[in-house]
């Protein structure tokens, strides 16, 4: 069981000039941590969790990510922070500034991180940093701005821009928001609930491979019954954090930077997968990137094989980490 601390950033600045003096970052630790000659943390790991995941979404990688898996936290000191734009970390919600709190960027979210890491647990180096979906947009910022400050990149489902469905989709749920009377311009007095529901629906869509939605539903009422439990998700999520985080998404595109990076990468995708898709988004990363390997595997579970399936992609993280050297922490 994960136990949540939280940092809080002095006069955080972001992208746009905007200041807050008292930035909460919530994160939490796991594994055994290891000190070098100097008394620096050796042997640190940051995990980063997608669009809808917090400091527990490194839980959901367990066969992966533990004791004596492949990504070993009893060589690695794995660190999992909640992203700045999600309760839990500072948000519109959770400081109860709603549509006063500045929007963000993704390099703001990184900012953060960074700043978490250096200044609120003294880390100097990373082995590595590894992020899913949204996270991994993140970790590409981190490459870009400090190139040293991390040994390996491991690359999960995302890519370094967003393709024009993946916009058009997000950009669709902040429009359905946006448009719904009980959303008030932001001015909610309660969650406006059903609207939530309805983005969540729309999510649900795209989310698993097509062969899911005709292969794992017997009936109709199934299908019905599938898109409930992603309603039911959606209770928790709040319509101004789930609008700004879209936003930072939208102009998520290094096209041009990401031949810069040249920090040894595994570029993980799904042939199934309809949000970060092969053709437009897992390849060209790959290609883009100057010193990059890739895994591929299937999945019936889509964009959700980033979690269900990530098993499948052990072999290649295993051999990744052995030629890092650093399978011997």
């Amino acid at each position: 069981m994960l136990e949540p601390k939280t940092h809080t950033l002095q006069d955080f600045k972001f992208e746009s000039g905007m200041v807050i003096s008292d930035l909460s970052v919530e994160y939490a630790v796991h594994g055994t941590k290891k000190l070098d000659e100097h008394g620096n943390i050796a042997n640190a790991f940051l995990y980063l969790h997608g669009w809808s995941g917090d400091y527990t979404s490194v839980e959901n990688l367990s066969s992966v990510i533990g004791p004596g898996k492949v990504i070993d936290t009893r060589k690695f000191y794995v660190i999992s922070p909640t992203a700045l734009g999600t309760p839990g970390s500072s948000s519109p919600s959770s400081t109860g500034m709603g549509t006063e709190f500045p929007e963000y960027s993704i390099k703001d979210m990184a900012v953060a991180q960074y700043e978490l890491l250096r200044g609120g647990l003294g880390i100097e180096h990373l082995q590595g940093i590894m992020g899913t979906s949204m996270g991994g947009f993140q970790v590409l910022h981190w490459a870009l701005e400090h190139p040293d400050f991390m040994d390996f990149l491991i690359l999960h489902g995302t890519s370094h821009r967003l393709s024009n469905r993946m916009f058009g989709v997000y950009h669709l749920m902040n429009q359905i928001i946006e448009g719904d009377a009980e959303y008030n311009k932001g001015k909610y007095a309660q969650n406006p609930v059903k609207v939530m529901e309805h983005v969540a629906y729309l999510s649900y869509l795209w989310s698993l491979s097509p062969e899911n939605y005709e292969e794992c539903f017997d009936s109709r009422n199934e299908f019905l019954a599938g898109v409930g439990e992603r309603k039911t998700d959606s209770i928790s999520w709040d319509a101004n954090d789930v609008i700004w985080r879209n936003k930072a998404m939208f102009n998520h595109d290094l096209t041009h930077e990401i031949s810069q990076i040249s920090v040894p990468s595994l570029v993980i995708g799904i042939h199934q997968d309809q949000i970060v898709d092969e053709k437009f988004s897992i390849m060209p990363l790959k290609e883009g990137l100057r010193n990059s390997k890739i895994c591929l595997y299937d999945s019936i579970w889509g964009h959700y094989g980033c979690i269900r399936d990530i098993l499948k992609a052990s072999g290649a993280i295993g051999r990744f980490l052995a030629e890092r050297a650093v399978t011997n922490l």
